[in-house]
Protein backbone atom coordinates (compact mmCIF):
# COMPACT_ATOMS: atom_id res chain seq x y z
CA UNK A 1 0.00 0.00 0.00
CA UNK A 2 2.92 2.12 0.22
CA UNK A 3 2.79 2.84 -3.85
CA UNK A 4 -0.32 4.31 -2.83
CA UNK A 5 0.06 6.79 -0.41
CA UNK A 6 -0.20 9.79 -3.49
CA UNK A 7 -2.72 9.36 -4.49
CA UNK A 8 -5.07 12.32 -4.26
CA UNK A 9 -8.21 12.03 -2.00
CA UNK A 10 -6.87 9.16 -0.16
CA UNK A 11 -9.08 7.79 3.14
CA UNK A 12 -8.01 5.66 5.91
CA UNK A 13 -7.70 2.01 5.08
CA UNK A 14 -10.32 0.30 6.93
CA UNK A 15 -10.30 -3.10 8.02
CA UNK A 16 -13.38 -6.18 8.62
CA UNK A 17 -12.79 -9.50 10.45
CA UNK A 18 -15.41 -11.23 8.55
CA UNK A 19 -15.03 -15.02 9.56
CA UNK A 20 -11.86 -16.50 11.77
CA UNK A 21 -10.04 -16.73 8.65
CA UNK A 22 -11.01 -13.85 6.36
CA UNK A 23 -10.42 -10.37 6.15
CA UNK A 24 -11.85 -7.22 3.86
CA UNK A 25 -9.71 -4.56 3.31
CA UNK A 26 -10.70 -0.93 1.65
CA UNK A 27 -7.06 0.55 1.30
CA UNK A 28 -8.56 3.84 1.65
CA UNK A 29 -7.19 4.29 -2.26
CA UNK A 30 -9.76 2.88 -4.59
CA UNK A 31 -9.28 -0.63 -3.96
CA UNK A 32 -11.07 -3.13 -2.02
CA UNK A 33 -8.92 -6.52 -1.25
CA UNK A 34 -10.29 -9.79 -0.07
CA UNK A 35 -7.72 -11.85 2.12
CA UNK A 36 -7.48 -15.41 3.57
CA UNK A 37 -5.69 -14.81 7.32
CA UNK A 38 -5.94 -18.36 8.13
CA UNK A 39 -5.75 -19.45 12.39
CA UNK A 40 -5.14 -15.14 13.31
CA UNK A 41 -3.61 -17.09 16.91
CA UNK A 42 -0.91 -18.10 14.83
CA UNK A 43 1.90 -16.43 13.26
CA UNK A 44 1.61 -16.98 9.25
CA UNK A 45 1.36 -14.37 5.80
CA UNK A 46 -2.05 -13.01 4.73
CA UNK A 47 -3.16 -14.15 1.57
CA UNK A 48 -4.96 -11.99 -1.15
CA UNK A 49 -7.36 -14.14 -3.08
CA UNK A 50 -9.59 -11.30 -4.52
CA UNK A 51 -8.81 -7.51 -5.29
CA UNK A 52 -10.56 -5.13 -7.40
CA UNK A 53 -11.31 -1.46 -7.66
CA UNK A 54 -14.79 -1.52 -7.29
CA UNK A 55 -15.52 2.52 -7.45
CA UNK A 56 -15.71 3.94 -11.02
CA UNK A 57 -12.28 5.75 -11.85
CA UNK A 58 -10.91 4.41 -9.15
CA UNK A 59 -12.20 6.50 -6.45
CA UNK A 60 -11.38 6.34 -3.01
CA UNK A 61 -14.00 5.02 -0.66
CA UNK A 62 -14.93 3.71 3.09
CA UNK A 63 -15.53 0.71 3.44
CA UNK A 64 -18.36 1.09 6.18
CA UNK A 65 -19.43 -2.83 6.75
CA UNK A 66 -18.72 -6.53 5.20
CA UNK A 67 -20.52 -9.43 5.92
CA UNK A 68 -19.97 -13.20 4.93
CA UNK A 69 -22.81 -15.31 4.29
CA UNK A 70 -23.64 -18.54 2.71
CA UNK A 71 -26.36 -19.04 0.07
CA UNK A 72 -26.92 -22.99 -1.39
CA UNK A 73 -22.94 -23.71 -0.71
CA UNK A 74 -22.28 -20.52 -2.25
CA UNK A 75 -20.12 -18.15 -0.55
CA UNK A 76 -21.00 -14.76 -0.38
CA UNK A 77 -19.33 -11.44 0.55
CA UNK A 78 -21.58 -8.57 0.58
CA UNK A 79 -19.44 -5.09 1.20
CA UNK A 80 -20.50 -1.54 1.15
CA UNK A 81 -18.23 0.90 0.09
CA UNK A 82 -19.22 4.84 -0.03
CA UNK A 83 -17.90 8.41 -1.56
CA UNK A 84 -18.51 11.57 -2.48
CA UNK A 85 -19.07 12.76 -5.72
CA UNK A 86 -19.93 16.45 -7.23
CA UNK A 87 -23.38 16.47 -9.45
CA UNK A 88 -23.30 16.96 -12.50
CA UNK A 89 -26.08 19.71 -14.23
CA UNK A 90 -28.69 16.72 -14.30
CA UNK A 91 -28.18 15.68 -10.72
CA UNK A 92 -28.13 19.21 -9.13
CA UNK A 93 -31.73 19.52 -10.65
CA UNK A 94 -32.96 16.46 -9.31
CA UNK A 95 -31.15 16.22 -5.71
CA UNK A 96 -31.01 19.44 -5.11
CA UNK A 97 -27.45 19.53 -3.80
CA UNK A 98 -24.22 20.18 -4.90
CA UNK A 99 -22.61 16.58 -4.12
CA UNK A 100 -23.74 13.31 -3.87
CA UNK A 101 -22.91 10.39 -1.27
CA UNK A 102 -22.63 7.27 -2.69
CA UNK A 103 -22.81 3.89 -1.58
CA UNK A 104 -21.61 0.93 -3.48
CA UNK A 105 -23.08 -2.52 -2.35
CA UNK A 106 -20.78 -5.07 -3.75
CA UNK A 107 -21.24 -8.74 -3.51
CA UNK A 108 -18.91 -11.18 -4.11
CA UNK A 109 -19.01 -15.46 -4.11
CA UNK A 110 -17.11 -18.47 -3.99
CA UNK A 111 -17.28 -21.87 -3.92
CA UNK A 112 -14.63 -23.02 -2.44
CA UNK A 113 -13.64 -20.20 -0.39
CA UNK A 114 -10.23 -19.59 -2.54
CA UNK A 115 -11.57 -17.96 -5.70
CA UNK A 116 -13.87 -15.29 -5.70
CA UNK A 117 -15.60 -13.12 -8.68
CA UNK A 118 -17.30 -9.98 -8.16
CA UNK A 119 -21.14 -11.12 -8.88
CA UNK A 120 -23.94 -8.22 -8.11
CA UNK A 121 -23.32 -4.02 -7.86
CA UNK A 122 -26.04 -2.00 -6.06
CA UNK A 123 -25.51 1.83 -6.22
CA UNK A 124 -27.48 4.17 -4.07
CA UNK A 125 -27.39 7.75 -4.20
CA UNK A 126 -28.40 10.29 -0.80
CA UNK A 127 -27.78 14.21 -1.22
CA UNK A 128 -27.11 14.27 2.17
CA UNK A 129 -24.22 12.42 4.15
CA UNK A 130 -25.19 9.48 6.29
CA UNK A 131 -24.67 8.65 10.14
CA UNK A 132 -25.56 5.04 10.33
CA UNK A 133 -25.07 2.47 7.62
CA UNK A 134 -24.90 -1.45 8.25
CA UNK A 135 -25.83 -4.51 6.23
CA UNK A 136 -27.74 -7.29 7.91
CA UNK A 137 -25.93 -10.78 7.90
CA UNK A 138 -27.76 -12.45 5.25
CA UNK A 139 -26.58 -9.94 2.93
CA UNK A 140 -30.26 -9.10 2.05
CA UNK A 141 -31.28 -5.86 3.49
CA UNK A 142 -29.59 -2.50 3.92
CA UNK A 143 -30.22 -0.35 7.37
CA UNK A 144 -29.51 3.02 6.80
CA UNK A 145 -29.43 6.57 8.96
CA UNK A 146 -29.69 9.59 7.53
CA UNK A 147 -30.65 13.17 7.25
CA UNK A 148 -31.81 12.78 3.77
CA UNK A 149 -33.46 9.43 1.83
CA UNK A 150 -30.95 7.46 -0.54
CA UNK A 151 -32.88 5.41 -3.16
CA UNK A 152 -31.32 2.75 -5.66
CA UNK A 153 -29.76 4.32 -9.00
CA UNK A 154 -28.01 0.91 -10.35
CA UNK A 155 -28.51 -2.94 -9.78
CA UNK A 156 -25.86 -4.78 -12.36
CA UNK A 157 -28.72 -8.10 -12.11
CA UNK A 158 -32.01 -6.40 -11.72
CA UNK A 159 -33.40 -3.19 -13.09
CA UNK A 160 -34.69 -0.51 -10.74
CA UNK A 161 -38.05 0.65 -11.69
CA UNK A 162 -39.48 3.87 -11.72
CA UNK A 163 -41.69 4.94 -8.40
CA UNK A 164 -45.52 5.59 -9.49
CA UNK A 165 -46.42 8.94 -10.28
CA UNK A 166 -48.14 10.47 -6.90
CA UNK A 167 -51.70 10.62 -6.16
CA UNK A 168 -53.60 13.72 -6.46
CA UNK A 169 -56.27 15.33 -4.57
CA UNK A 170 -59.28 16.44 -5.77
CA UNK A 171 -57.61 19.94 -6.29
CA UNK A 172 -54.92 18.43 -8.78
CA UNK A 173 -52.30 18.75 -6.24
CA UNK A 174 -49.68 16.23 -5.15
CA UNK A 175 -49.84 14.38 -2.19
CA UNK A 176 -47.56 16.59 0.01
CA UNK A 177 -47.32 14.64 3.11
CA UNK A 178 -48.85 12.07 5.32
CA UNK A 179 -52.61 11.52 6.27
CA UNK A 180 -52.12 11.85 9.75
CA UNK A 181 -49.16 11.63 12.17
CA UNK A 182 -48.97 8.80 15.05
CA UNK A 183 -46.53 8.28 18.56
CA UNK A 184 -46.24 6.27 20.66
CA UNK A 185 -44.76 5.95 24.38
CA UNK A 186 -44.78 2.27 27.01
CA UNK A 187 -48.41 3.25 27.74
CA UNK A 188 -50.43 4.66 24.97
CA UNK A 189 -50.57 5.63 20.58
CA UNK A 190 -51.61 9.11 19.88
CA UNK A 191 -52.37 10.13 16.16
CA UNK A 192 -53.21 12.96 15.09
CA UNK A 193 -55.38 14.47 11.83
CA UNK A 194 -56.09 17.55 10.40
CA UNK A 195 -59.67 18.20 9.73
CA UNK A 196 -61.26 21.11 6.78
CA UNK A 197 -62.27 24.35 8.50
CA UNK A 198 -65.93 24.49 10.02
CA UNK A 199 -66.20 20.83 11.52
CA UNK A 200 -67.09 20.55 15.57
CA UNK A 201 -67.09 17.58 17.67
CA UNK A 202 -70.77 16.42 16.35
CA UNK A 203 -69.71 16.08 12.72
CA UNK A 204 -67.33 13.46 14.09
CA UNK A 205 -68.15 9.44 15.19
CA UNK A 206 -66.20 6.89 17.17
CA UNK A 207 -66.40 3.25 17.68
CA UNK A 208 -64.03 1.15 19.45
CA UNK A 209 -63.54 -2.27 20.61
CA UNK A 210 -60.19 -4.14 22.46
CA UNK A 211 -59.21 -4.58 18.63
CA UNK A 212 -61.07 -2.59 16.28
CA UNK A 213 -61.29 0.81 15.55
CA UNK A 214 -63.95 3.07 13.01
CA UNK A 215 -63.19 6.59 14.15
CA UNK A 216 -64.51 9.53 11.21
CA UNK A 217 -66.75 12.38 9.81
CA UNK A 218 -70.00 11.62 9.59
CA UNK A 219 -71.26 11.42 5.64
CA UNK A 220 -68.28 11.66 5.40
CA UNK A 221 -64.47 9.93 5.24
CA UNK A 222 -62.78 7.80 7.81
CA UNK A 223 -60.04 8.66 9.59
CA UNK A 224 -58.99 5.13 10.64
CA UNK A 225 -60.66 2.17 10.51
CA UNK A 226 -59.88 -1.61 10.79
CA UNK A 227 -57.69 -3.79 13.16
CA UNK A 228 -56.29 -2.17 15.68
CA UNK A 229 -52.39 -3.74 15.42
CA UNK A 230 -52.86 -4.81 19.13
CA UNK A 231 -55.17 -4.67 21.77
CA UNK A 232 -56.28 -1.74 24.10
CA UNK A 233 -57.99 -0.70 26.88
CA UNK A 234 -60.93 0.59 25.60
CA UNK A 235 -62.52 2.75 28.76
CA UNK A 236 -59.11 4.33 29.04
CA UNK A 237 -59.15 5.56 25.15
CA UNK A 238 -60.41 8.88 24.34
CA UNK A 239 -59.93 11.44 21.52
CA UNK A 240 -59.80 16.05 21.75
CA UNK A 241 -60.86 18.38 19.16
CA UNK A 242 -59.61 21.75 18.78
CA UNK A 243 -60.30 23.46 15.87
CA UNK A 244 -58.87 21.86 12.99
CA UNK A 245 -56.99 19.30 14.81
CA UNK A 246 -57.73 16.20 16.36
CA UNK A 247 -56.22 14.00 18.25
CA UNK A 248 -57.18 10.52 19.33
CA UNK A 249 -55.08 8.56 22.35
CA UNK A 250 -55.30 4.48 22.67
CA UNK A 251 -54.14 2.96 25.51
CA UNK A 252 -52.15 -0.32 25.21
CA UNK A 253 -53.46 -3.23 26.57
CA UNK A 254 -49.83 -4.72 27.23
CA UNK A 255 -47.49 -1.84 27.96
CA UNK A 256 -43.90 -1.66 26.32
CA UNK A 257 -45.31 -2.99 23.00
CA UNK A 258 -44.17 -1.24 20.40
CA UNK A 259 -46.45 -1.04 17.07
CA UNK A 260 -45.46 -0.46 14.13
CA UNK A 261 -48.80 0.63 12.99
CA UNK A 262 -52.06 1.87 13.97
CA UNK A 263 -54.30 0.00 11.84
CA UNK A 264 -53.10 -3.19 10.15
CA UNK A 265 -52.69 -2.16 6.67
CA UNK A 266 -52.96 1.21 6.88
CA UNK A 267 -49.81 3.49 5.46
CA UNK A 268 -51.20 6.38 5.26
CA UNK A 269 -49.89 7.54 8.57
CA UNK A 270 -46.27 8.40 9.02
CA UNK A 271 -44.52 7.87 13.07
CA UNK A 272 -42.77 10.49 14.31
CA UNK A 273 -41.14 11.51 17.64
CA UNK A 274 -41.05 15.11 17.69
CA UNK A 275 -43.47 17.46 18.25
CA UNK A 276 -42.05 20.72 15.97
CA UNK A 277 -42.27 17.66 13.01
CA UNK A 278 -45.70 17.06 14.01
CA UNK A 279 -47.09 21.21 14.07
CA UNK A 280 -44.86 21.65 10.81
CA UNK A 281 -47.01 18.68 8.83
CA UNK A 282 -50.35 19.53 10.29
CA UNK A 283 -49.81 23.23 9.65
CA UNK A 284 -49.13 21.85 5.69
CA UNK A 285 -52.16 19.91 5.77
CA UNK A 286 -54.53 22.80 7.23
CA UNK A 287 -54.00 24.39 3.76
CA UNK A 288 -54.73 21.40 1.81
CA UNK A 289 -58.14 21.07 3.98
CA UNK A 290 -60.22 24.43 2.76
CA UNK A 291 -61.27 25.73 0.14
CA UNK A 292 -59.14 29.01 0.24
CA UNK A 293 -55.31 29.57 0.19
CA UNK A 294 -55.59 31.31 3.45
CA UNK A 295 -58.69 31.67 4.96
CA UNK A 296 -57.89 33.39 8.17
CA UNK A 297 -54.61 35.66 7.66
CA UNK A 298 -55.49 37.46 11.02
CA UNK A 299 -56.22 34.32 12.97
CA UNK A 300 -53.38 34.64 16.14
CA UNK A 301 -50.69 32.17 15.80
CA UNK A 302 -47.91 30.91 18.61
CA UNK A 303 -45.45 33.10 19.35
CA UNK A 304 -41.91 32.15 17.71
CA UNK A 305 -39.55 30.03 20.00
CA UNK A 306 -35.92 32.15 20.39
CA UNK A 307 -33.17 30.41 18.70
CA UNK A 308 -31.08 31.64 20.92
CA UNK A 309 -32.49 29.75 23.70
CA UNK A 310 -31.12 26.42 21.96
CA UNK A 311 -27.79 25.14 22.19
CA UNK A 312 -25.90 24.30 19.06
CA UNK A 313 -26.47 20.44 19.68
CA UNK A 314 -29.63 20.84 20.20
CA UNK A 315 -30.21 22.60 16.27
CA UNK A 316 -33.04 20.64 14.45
CA UNK A 317 -31.41 19.31 10.98
CA UNK A 318 -32.69 20.78 8.09
CA UNK A 319 -33.69 17.72 6.41
CA UNK A 320 -36.08 15.53 8.87
CA UNK A 321 -33.59 12.42 10.06
CA UNK A 322 -34.69 9.02 9.23
CA UNK A 323 -33.66 5.10 10.12
CA UNK A 324 -34.84 3.00 6.95
CA UNK A 325 -34.65 -0.38 5.95
CA UNK A 326 -33.90 -1.79 2.03
CA UNK A 327 -34.69 -4.64 0.68
CA UNK A 328 -31.68 -5.25 -1.52
CA UNK A 329 -33.92 -7.25 -4.24
CA UNK A 330 -36.95 -5.31 -4.44
CA UNK A 331 -35.26 -1.85 -4.08
CA UNK A 332 -38.16 -0.81 -1.76
CA UNK A 333 -37.63 0.32 2.05
CA UNK A 334 -39.65 -2.09 4.47
CA UNK A 335 -39.32 0.21 7.47
CA UNK A 336 -38.90 3.75 7.69
CA UNK A 337 -38.79 5.45 10.87
CA UNK A 338 -38.85 8.90 12.02
CA UNK A 339 -36.34 9.82 14.23
CA UNK A 340 -36.91 13.69 14.55
CA UNK A 341 -33.85 15.75 16.43
CA UNK A 342 -32.73 12.58 18.36
CA UNK A 343 -29.13 12.90 17.45
CA UNK A 344 -27.46 10.33 16.54
CA UNK A 345 -24.36 9.59 18.56
CA UNK A 346 -22.33 6.55 17.43
CA UNK A 347 -22.35 3.12 16.62
CA UNK A 348 -21.05 -0.12 17.93
CA UNK A 349 -20.86 -4.13 17.48
CA UNK A 350 -22.86 -5.87 20.82
CA UNK A 351 -23.62 -8.82 19.19
CA UNK A 352 -21.65 -10.73 16.05
CA UNK A 353 -24.43 -12.22 14.37
CA UNK A 354 -26.66 -9.11 14.24
CA UNK A 355 -26.25 -5.67 12.15
CA UNK A 356 -23.91 -2.79 14.30
CA UNK A 357 -26.56 -1.39 16.59
CA UNK A 358 -26.88 2.78 17.10
CA UNK A 359 -26.93 5.07 19.68
CA UNK A 360 -29.23 8.02 19.67
CA UNK A 361 -29.91 11.04 21.96
CA UNK A 362 -33.37 11.39 23.64
CA UNK A 363 -33.33 14.49 25.79
CA UNK A 364 -29.57 14.24 27.60
CA UNK A 365 -29.52 10.32 27.55
CA UNK A 366 -27.95 7.93 25.30
CA UNK A 367 -30.28 5.12 23.87
CA UNK A 368 -28.83 2.11 22.04
CA UNK A 369 -31.04 0.59 19.66
CA UNK A 370 -30.18 -3.27 17.97
CA UNK A 371 -31.29 -3.96 14.21
CA UNK A 372 -32.77 -7.99 13.93
CA UNK A 373 -30.97 -9.35 10.62
CA UNK A 374 -34.90 -10.37 9.51
CA UNK A 375 -38.49 -9.00 10.64
CA UNK A 376 -41.89 -9.57 9.58
CA UNK A 377 -43.55 -7.31 7.60
CA UNK A 378 -45.14 -5.88 11.06
CA UNK A 379 -42.94 -6.35 13.30
CA UNK A 380 -40.36 -3.44 14.58
CA UNK A 381 -36.85 -4.01 13.05
CA UNK A 382 -35.11 -2.21 15.74
CA UNK A 383 -35.42 -2.30 19.55
CA UNK A 384 -34.02 -0.76 22.46
CA UNK A 385 -31.21 -2.68 24.64
CA UNK A 386 -29.29 -0.10 26.84
CA UNK A 387 -29.42 3.42 28.09
CA UNK A 388 -26.15 5.60 28.96
CA UNK A 389 -27.87 7.68 31.18
CA UNK A 390 -26.91 11.98 30.29
CA UNK A 391 -24.54 10.45 27.84
CA UNK A 392 -26.05 13.02 24.85
CA UNK A 393 -24.85 15.90 27.26
CA UNK A 394 -21.59 14.39 28.21
CA UNK A 395 -20.76 14.35 24.41
CA UNK A 396 -21.97 17.75 23.19
CA UNK A 397 -19.52 19.28 25.56
CA UNK A 398 -16.86 16.90 23.98
CA UNK A 399 -15.50 20.08 21.06
CA UNK A 400 -12.54 17.80 20.06
CA UNK A 401 -14.63 14.23 19.84
CA UNK A 402 -12.95 12.40 16.88
CA UNK A 403 -14.38 8.22 18.09
CA UNK A 404 -17.40 7.43 19.99
CA UNK A 405 -18.16 3.75 21.11
CA UNK A 406 -19.55 1.21 23.62
CA UNK A 407 -18.48 -2.40 24.75
CA UNK A 408 -20.11 -4.93 23.78
CA UNK A 409 -22.12 -5.87 26.89
CA UNK A 410 -23.05 -1.83 27.43
CA UNK A 411 -20.97 -1.79 30.05
CA UNK A 412 -18.87 1.64 29.75
CA UNK A 413 -19.07 4.00 26.35
CA UNK A 414 -15.78 5.40 25.05
CA UNK A 415 -15.33 9.33 23.22
CA UNK A 416 -12.19 9.98 22.23
CA UNK A 417 -10.18 13.12 20.93
CA UNK A 418 -8.29 13.70 17.73
CA UNK A 419 -4.93 12.69 20.15
CA UNK A 420 -3.57 11.64 23.67
CA UNK A 421 -7.05 11.18 25.46
CA UNK A 422 -9.72 9.15 25.81
CA UNK A 423 -12.81 8.98 28.29
CA UNK A 424 -14.34 6.25 29.62
CA UNK A 425 -17.80 6.63 31.21
CA UNK A 426 -19.36 3.68 33.05
CA UNK A 427 -22.48 2.28 33.75
CA UNK A 428 -23.55 3.01 37.37
CA UNK A 429 -22.92 0.07 39.69
CA UNK A 430 -24.78 -0.59 43.24
CA UNK A 431 -22.49 0.56 46.63
CA UNK A 432 -22.67 -1.13 49.54
CA UNK A 433 -21.51 1.63 52.00
CA UNK A 434 -23.98 4.35 52.92
CA UNK A 435 -23.62 7.19 51.15
CA UNK A 436 -26.34 10.21 50.96
CA UNK A 437 -26.85 13.79 49.03
CA UNK A 438 -25.32 16.22 50.77
CA UNK A 439 -28.06 18.75 49.72
CA UNK A 440 -30.99 16.93 49.92
CA UNK A 441 -30.13 13.65 52.40
CA UNK A 442 -31.19 11.60 49.86
CA UNK A 443 -29.16 7.88 49.80
CA UNK A 444 -27.57 6.63 46.79
CA UNK A 445 -27.60 3.33 45.87
CA UNK A 446 -25.30 3.85 42.73
CA UNK A 447 -22.31 5.23 41.35
CA UNK A 448 -21.34 5.76 38.19
CA UNK A 449 -17.31 6.64 37.50
CA UNK A 450 -15.78 8.61 34.59
CA UNK A 451 -12.21 8.10 33.91
CA UNK A 452 -9.54 9.33 31.49
CA UNK A 453 -6.96 7.79 29.48
CA UNK A 454 -3.58 9.56 28.54
CA UNK A 455 -1.94 8.47 26.04
CA UNK A 456 2.21 9.16 26.02
CA UNK A 457 2.53 9.99 22.59
CA UNK A 458 1.87 12.82 20.70
CA UNK A 459 0.20 11.01 17.34
CA UNK A 460 -3.34 11.36 15.85
CA UNK A 461 -5.39 8.91 17.00
CA UNK A 462 -7.06 7.11 13.61
CA UNK A 463 -9.16 4.53 15.57
CA UNK A 464 -10.57 2.94 18.65
CA UNK A 465 -12.46 -0.31 19.08
CA UNK A 466 -13.11 -1.88 22.74
CA UNK A 467 -13.87 -5.25 24.03
CA UNK A 468 -15.92 -5.96 27.50
CA UNK A 469 -12.47 -5.50 29.25
CA UNK A 470 -10.05 -4.10 26.97
CA UNK A 471 -9.82 -0.58 25.39
CA UNK A 472 -7.79 -0.51 21.92
CA UNK A 473 -6.73 2.56 20.56
CA UNK A 474 -4.66 3.22 17.11
CA UNK A 475 -2.68 6.03 16.45
CA UNK A 476 -0.08 7.04 13.24
CA UNK A 477 2.67 4.66 14.80
CA UNK A 478 1.53 2.74 17.87
CA UNK A 479 -1.77 0.57 18.95
CA UNK A 480 -2.35 0.84 22.24
CA UNK A 481 -4.65 -1.54 24.92
CA UNK A 482 -5.85 -0.56 27.64
CA UNK A 483 -6.94 -2.88 30.33
CA UNK A 484 -10.56 -1.96 31.82
CA UNK A 485 -11.21 -2.86 35.25
CA UNK A 486 -14.62 -4.91 36.16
Amino acid sequence: MNSQSSVTGRLNASLYFVSEDMAVVGDGAGKLLLYYTGARNTAQEWKVVFSNDPVEDKAPFLLVDAVLHSVDNTHKLDCLCVHVVECDSEQKDKYRATHLTVMEWITLSSGDKTSWVSERCRRLHGRRPYDYAALNKEGSALILGAEADFVFEYDSLKPIREEEPMETNSNGQGNTGPEYTWSQNAEEVTAQFTLPTGLTKADIYFSLSFDFIDFGIKNGKHLLKGQLFRDVEVEASTWTIQNQRVELTLCKKEEEEVWSQVVVGDNRGEMTMDPALIAQIHERLAGLTSDQLNPDPEEAREKPYNSQQLEECDVFPEDSSTLMRFDGDTHKITHKTNTGSHQFLFSAPLDKDKPLALCLRHDVDGIVWQPENDCKELQSPWHHVSTFNAFGYVQASKQNRRFTVCAPDCSFAVICDMWRLAYVYRQPVAIETEVRNRKNGRQINSVAKQQVVSLECSDHIVGIQTTSQKLYILTESILHAVKINS
